[in-house]
């Protein structure tokens, strides 16, 4: 007689996208993009539509760098707040 062999079980793990989702449209197409501001030597963090109807575009300084998710986080916060 032999014993049952068990089921092994594998963890998938998701990595960040480089195109993120739009909140008002069904499409996946917000790129951001990040540039230093010489002048003030703020980054500024631009947050933009790739859907050419969309023309969805807003822009974020930060004094240091800030990782992509919380520029998203922040202008998903931003959307819902202000209402599109």
């Amino acid at each position: 007689m032999g014993r049952r062999r068990r089921k092994v079980l594998r963890q998938t793990h998701k990595s960040l996208l480089r195109y993120s989702a739009v909140p008002d449209a069904v499409v996946v197409a917000v790129r951001i993009t990040s540039q230093r501001d010489e002048v003030s030597q703020d980054y500024v963090m631009v947050v933009a539509c790739g859907n050419a109807s969309c023309r969805l575009r807003r822009e974020f300084r930060y004094p240091t760098q800030r990782p992509e998710i919380d520029v998203y986080n922040s202008f998903v916060d931003e959307f819902v707040r202000t209402g599109g």
